[in-house]
């Protein structure tokens, strides 16, 4: 696989995430305000806590069994060393910055678990079925990976 390739195969995910952003955004903009303040927090509401649990169950009930289980014994691990890492980070970036007091917390809290949100969720699809992906099979690398980006997601809300 050349540079140029695995270049293209590591944009597109990015790409379709960016037009779905930009698409959000001009949606929200008081000029054009599809939909009301009122029907954003709703819908907002509506998919934290009914479409995301029930995307994470899914995908976690297709794979997810007692053995398979003992095998990602590490992911508690990892996911507490990803918030030490970020929290060290988001200390870093405290004394650098120097933001105001109400927000320090606020700093510290996004830089710990900002890479553990629902981005994997939308980059691992993208990356699997993309032609020339760098994992193999396209079906066994997405089953897997929404698997491991599923409990990922369960065991850090939890």
């Amino acid at each position: 696989m050349g540079l140029l390739d695995l270049f293209i195969t590591a944009s597109m995910p990015v790409l379709k995430v960016l037009l779905i952003t930009a698409l959000g955004l001009l949606l929200a903009l008081d000029r054009i305000d599809l939909l009301g303040q009122d029907a954003r927090k709703h819908l907002n509401n509506i998919v934290f806590f009914v479409l995301n649990p029930a995307l994470v169950s899914s995908n976690l009930a297709k794979t997810i069994t007692y053995e398979s289980l003992k095998k990602l014994w590490f992911m508690p691990f990892n996911i507490l060393f990803t918030f030490i890492v970020g929290s060290i980070l988001g200390w870093v970036v405290l004394q650098i910055t120097r933001p105001p007091q109400h927000l320090r917390g606020l700093v510290v809290g996004c830089c710990a678990a900002g890479n553990l949100g629902n981005m994997l969720l939308i980059i691992i699809p993208a990356v699997c079925k993309e032609k020339g992906s760098p994992f193999g099979d396209p079906g066994v690398c997405h089953t897997y990976g929404m698997s491991y980006a599923s409990l990922s997601m369960a065991v850090c809300v939890s």
